[in-house]
Formats: structure tokens, sequence, C-alpha cells
């Protein structure tokens, strides 16, 4: 498959899962420092999820939500909503009311990283 067409089908993919006030609002970023070079990393977030995905965040929305805080954020009410990760107000963490999936938004770098957990897999006892 064309590598630019999976990288806009993944896109597509992504955009569902994120709320909808942020969907439209991030592209994929350009491979480069992944996840142990974001200082988000350092937190103890407990969402040590088996996947992560570094999404590029819009200028404009990062700039207002360091200007005013958690009222520049897009609503994610399907997130159980935003919290502070901090007293600079620059980081916030939301995650879904299952716990599998949490977005982290960093405004002072521009981005948003989507962590997730898979679910275990099922475990079949037979017994004869």
């Amino acid at each position: 498959m064309n590598p630019m067409r999976l990288r806009i089908r993944l896109l597509r993919r992504l955009r569902q899962w994120l709320p909808p006030g942020l969907a439209e609002k991030v592209a994929l970023a350009e491979p480069g420092a992944g996840w142990p070079g974001s200082p988000l990393a350092r937190l103890a977030l407990g969402a040590g999820g088996s996947g992560r995905l570094r999404l590029r965040l819009e200028h404009g929305v990062a700039a207002a939500i360091r200007r005013r805080g958690m009222e520049g954020l897009p609503a994610a009410p399907d997130w159980g909503g935003w919290q502070s990760l901090g007293r600079r107000r620059l980081h916030f963490k939301a995650v879904r009311p299952e716990g599998r999936q949490v977005l982290l938004l960093d405004a002072l770098h521009e981005c948003v990283w989507l962590l997730w957990r898979e679910p275990p897999p099922v475990r079949m006892n037979r017994k004869y």
C-alpha cells in the first residue's frame, strides 16, 4: 500500500478515537523524538500503555491553551474531562472511562500523545 495513503487512513481512524473538538485540530507528527524524549514520559501517569502515538497540535489551539489554560482546551465529554498535570497548566490528561485510552496534551511542545492498552487475552479454561 502507498505510504501516503496509509498515513491518511491512520489519521482518519485516529480522529474517530479523539474528542470531537480535538479531532480536526491534530495531524500525524513527523518521525522524530519518540516517547522517551517527551517531558511527559517522566511523569508518573499510570498510563503504561502498550501503544503510543504522537500527534501534532495546531499552533492556534496550543497558543490558546498557553494563554487561557483549561478554558482554551477543546471539550472532551466522553473522556471524563481534562485534568491539569502541574502548576503551569501547560500539560493535561484525559482518560476514557474504561481506562484503556489516555490522551496527554502538551501545549508547550504543541503535541498530543495517545496511549492505549490492549485488552488482556481471553483465557479459555477447558475442563474435560
